[in-house]
């Protein structure tokens, strides 16, 4: 019947409501993605019809298949990117309250749809936010977090090229350390590392660093190969199969690139700037959609849809050429021309007076790593070559740490070391040393968080009495001291303050104090502090002004344990009567936790439109 449906505008009323009570009762996902390829493959059917079968995708959506749930959101979103349906219901779908609770078999999928629906609509304050924020809570969803990077990353490719945007570099390099995150991703993992070499040439290009440039090139090459075996190898959807058309975009970056190592001058703005556009350009056919297949002409709905980009590069990569050529090659413009190419190529003029517009164009990976105090401060003590040089030592470490760590953790740490830079203490090595304790310390957390993982680990059980501190003080210590800290770990260490340290974490005169502590009434983060900061704080008063309070929470979990993300943040505290305040990590480890199983619930899926009533 869906065979004959869409060759006809014509069929009567009980027909069409048939066929769509059919389709939302649909449980493959195979099947439901065939239909509806069938079904968007007829202008004449989607001209009549497409309205009320964007109502039933979106009905379908509450189906308890997450896979089925997921085709029936990407049937809905290919409908109101291509005009039928309504956008708002469509945004609403895709933005639910609480992604937290939805199946991850579901949540792993919407990403792409958030991305796609980006793409169209991201301009938009009030949709592309909301979309925006919900891709962000994705970041911290184990299931989505990889692909939810990626997205992000693309977006900020997407403001970098907006004219409006202050600080493209800045971007760029947050951009590549989302990159750097969703590489250990399975679905988005080559694309990742694609546009992250892509990256990693125009940063290369900028601080002037050859070698870099040429890694970046064959990171291209290589890349390039991997994926046009992928796009011939594995399926691809056909309302995405405009991407194939990226790999010329991504060539011309590969040309500039060895251009730019073939010529024999300084590095220049234009071509930083060239290949930027190169970069946007590859996003900008990578991402198109056919979402509504049909005839390929300009009346029929079968036309590629783009992403929107206000980006004024491409107008200025061309003025800029033609500039070039013209000084270059005609021997009869060689005097007002050439002063203009060189006014346009050459680096702003900066005193060393004006630390922060220097460091921010010369060094964005530097501030992004130290902050903005800590690398003005390194900026002034060193000339521009040198700060080049810095500048790279810090985006490959900015790119090296990202692909070491899930996108969850590695959101938890840079929250955690950001909210401690206001500590006048966490400079230099006591920094160095601190973040490794930091480090060790979220590795345990999540660890401990997964059952899966610790479940040799009888305190996280329930227990008759519940267990003791020292159980989690034990497995602590031990833990630190199989890793980068071992030789610097000691435990019940008297004489600190006014009391006995439960494990003290030593570097010469630099000490940091764990105060390790159980919660068996409240776990609410006040509550907490409240209890045991004021303790934790203490053991800090003669070192370094940071320390750490590890709780293990015993209070009843039946209804759910928190998420990852919330078992370790940044806290301070000035004694009374003291002008220095004490700033403490605390880590919340979880006990007392049911099996699973026993507060399971059905699949959810956010709630929309019934296709008979139309509401």
């Amino acid at each position: 019947m869906t065979e004959q449906l869409r060759e006809r505008g014509d069929a009567s009323d009980d027909v069409v409501t048939a066929v769509l009570h059919g389709l939302t009762g649909q449980q493959s996902a195979l099947a439901l993605l065939d239909a509806t390829d069938e079904l968007l493959s007829s202008d004449v059917f989607v001209a009549s019809y497409g309205v009320r079968l964007h109502k039933a995708f979106l009905a379908g959506v509450r189906t308890p298949r997450p896979v089925v749930a997921a085709a029936f959101a990407e049937g809905a979103l290919r409908l109101a990117l291509a005009g039928f349906g309504d956008v708002a219901r469509t945004v609403v779908m895709l933005t639910p309250d609480d992604p937290h609770g939805l199946d991850p078999d579901y949540v792993a999928r919407l990403p792409r749809l958030l991305g796609a629906a980006l793409d169209r609509w991201g301009l938009g304050q009030s949709v592309g936010g909301s979309l925006r924020d919900t891709l962000a809570e994705l970041q911290l969803i184990p299931a989505a977090a990889a692909a939810a990077a990626f997205e992000s990353g693309l977006h900020q490719i997407r403001s970098a090229a907006d004219p409006g945007t202050d600080d493209p570099v800045a971007l760029l390099v947050a951009a590549r350390k989302n990159f750097a995150h969703a590489e250990a991703g399975e679905e988005s993992g080559s694309d990742a590392a694609l546009y992250g070499s892509g990256i990693d040439a125009v940063m290369a290009f900028r601080r002037g660093d050859e070698l870099a440039l040429r890694q970046a090139r064959q990171s291209l090459h290589r890349r390039l190969g991997d994926r046009a075996d992928g796009l011939r190898g594995g399926h691809l959807p056909a309302w995405r199969r405009p991407r194939a058309e990226a790999g010329f975009a991504w060539n011309r970056l590969v040309m500039i690139l060895t251009r730019a190592l073939d010529a024999a001058t300084r590095p220049a703005w234009l071509d930083a700037w060239s290949m930027i556009d190169a970069v946007v350009d590859a996003y900008v056919l990578d991402r198109a959609v056919v979402p509504l297949a049909g005839p390929a002409d300009a009346d029929s709905f079968g036309r590629v849809l783009r992403p929107v980009i206000t980006s004024s590069l491409h107008g200025r990569e061309t003025l800029l050429m033609q500039l070039r050529v013209a000084a270059t090659d005609d021997a009869d413009r060689v005097g007002r021309l050439r002063e203009v190419v060189a006014h346009l190529d050459a680096p702003a003029a900066v005193t060393y007076d004006d630390d922060n517009s220097r460091l921010l164009s010369l060094a964005p990976s530097m501030v992004a790593e130290l902050g903005l105090p800590d690398a003005a401060r390194l900026a002034h003590q060193v000339d521009d070559d040198t700060l080049r040089l810095v500048e790279g030592m810090a985006y490959n470490a900015i790119v090296r740490r990202g692909s070491l760590r899930d996108p969850v953790i590695a959101d938890l740490l840079e929250r955690l070391t950001t909210d401690l830079r206001p500590c006048a203490d966490y400079t230099g090595f006591v920094r160095q040393y601190f973040d490794a304790l930091i480090a060790e310390t979220v590795a345990f957390l999540a660890t401990r968080h997964d059952l899966q993982r610790s479940a040799a680990v009888d305190y996280l059980f329930p227990a008759r009495p519940p267990p003791r501190e020292v159980r989690l003080q034990d497995d602590f210590a031990d833990w630190l001291r199989r890793g980068l800290l071992a030789g610097h770990i000691d435990v019940e260490v008297p004489n600190v303050a006014t009391g006995r340290a439960d494990i003290k974490v030593g570097f010469g005169a630099t000490r940091f104090f764990v105060e390790v502590k159980r919660e068996l009434r409240t776990s609410a983060r006040a509550e907490l502090e409240r209890s045991y900061l004021t303790q934790a704080a203490d053991y800090s008063g003669t070192s370094a002004t940071l320390g750490m309070l590890l709780v293990l929470d015993l209070t009843s979990h039946r209804a759910g344990v928190p998420h990852l993300s919330e078992c370790a943040w940044v806290t301070r505290r000035r004694p009374p009567g003291s002008g220095v305040d004490r700033y403490l990590v605390v880590g919340r480890v979880v006990g007392n936790r049911p099996t699973p199983s026993t507060y399971s619930q059905p699949a959810n899926h956010p709630a929309t439109s019934d296709p008979a009533t139309g509401s």
